[in-house]
């Protein structure tokens, strides 16, 4: 007897592009080889010059894709106008210095139709051989498939931006990314992180996936390593400190378990080393003071108003 095969659903990816070209034009290029029969490419390009649009002018050709000038807002503002002009029921996001497989596409659809419970996807952002004498490439491997329920399991789904896709359903309800989060905004990182905490609370179930997987390109030299790390740092601490304002005596837990992570291990994602534990705890210190001093808006759980 045939086994009836789920539905195709309609996926959107958003890829937030700002003045790298030729990454954008690579990312790009990966995601059409995408074997998902269904599927549209909305690219934000919040470039300072017209670099992005000339290096994908054959790109643009295709009928799948849509480019949109933006300002620079962010990465979190990106990705909310890239969604908020689609609309299909699955979004998908990945970033310009990144490359997905022919497959990405199919396992994240494939994710959500086992789950139907599911809001959020994360999945392994792998690292390609790189000389790990010069720097390194921030990288995660999802170390087994795990569904979070609660706010108490965050610590279990730690996830990147680079590979995250979300129920569009879910984003409205969320009120979307908050804008003062992720790299090129306020709080500098941790937009991924910040609307499955709010995902969490609100009863959504986030999930990592092993099998969903995109390749990272973005190699930092040891020179850069303090500066990308205390960015990192910075959004994660404002992203848990906010967590606490909202969820009160729920974020226990999760709290108690990064304040473990502290002090027995390493950071979850690959950075070819392991910086000081020092290095890290200041600019998360100063997110966190941030982040519990900054005006919420508890009703979206976003900071502040940012007006694009």
């Amino acid at each position: 007897m045939d086994v009836a095969r789920p539905p195709v659903v309609p996926i959107t990816v958003v890829l937030a592009t700002r003045n790298r070209a030729a990454a954008a034009a690579r990312a790009s290029a990966s995601i059409l080889r995408s074997h998902y029969p269904d599927f549209r490419l909305r690219i934000v390009d919040q470039s300072d010059d017209g670099s992005i649009r000339a290096a994908l002018a054959d790109v643009a050709r295709d009928p799948r894709v849509t480019i949109v000038a933006a300002p620079p807002l962010g990465v979190a503002a990106a990705r909310n106008l890239g969604i908020a002009q689609s609309d299909t029921p699955l979004l998908a996001c990945t970033d310009d210095d990144c490359e997905a497989t022919p497959e990405w596409l199919d396992r994240i659809a494939a994710t959500f139709a086992a789950d139907p419970t599911i809001a959020i996807v994360f999945g392994t952002v792998n690292a390609p051989a790189y000389d790990r004498t010069r720097g390194f490439i921030p990288a995660y491997r999802v170390p087994r498939a795990f569904t979070a329920h609660s706010i108490a399991q965050k610590a279990s789904v730690e996830g990147f931006g680079a590979n995250m896709a979300m129920r569009r359903s879910a984003w409205q309800a969320l009120g979307g990314f908050d804008e003062t989060m992720g790299v090129g905004s306020t709080f500098r990182a941790g937009e991924e992180t910040d609307l499955a905490i709010r995902a969490l609370i609100a009863g959504h179930q986030v999930h990592e996936a092993p099998e969903v997987a995109v390749t990272h390109f973005g190699f930092r030299r040891w020179d850069e390593a303090r500066r990308t790390i205390a960015g990192y740092m910075f959004g994660l601490g404002a992203a848990n400190a906010k967590m606490l304002r909202l969820a009160g005596w729920r974020a226990w837990k999760p709290l108690a378990s990064l304040a473990w992570r502290w002090l027995a291990a390493g950071p979850v994602a690959d950075l070819n080393h392991v910086p000081p534990r020092l290095q890290r705890l200041r600019p998360f210190a100063r997110g966190a003071w941030l982040g519990l001093r900054t005006p919420l808006d508890r009703a979206t759980g976003h900071f502040g108003v940012r007006a694009r």
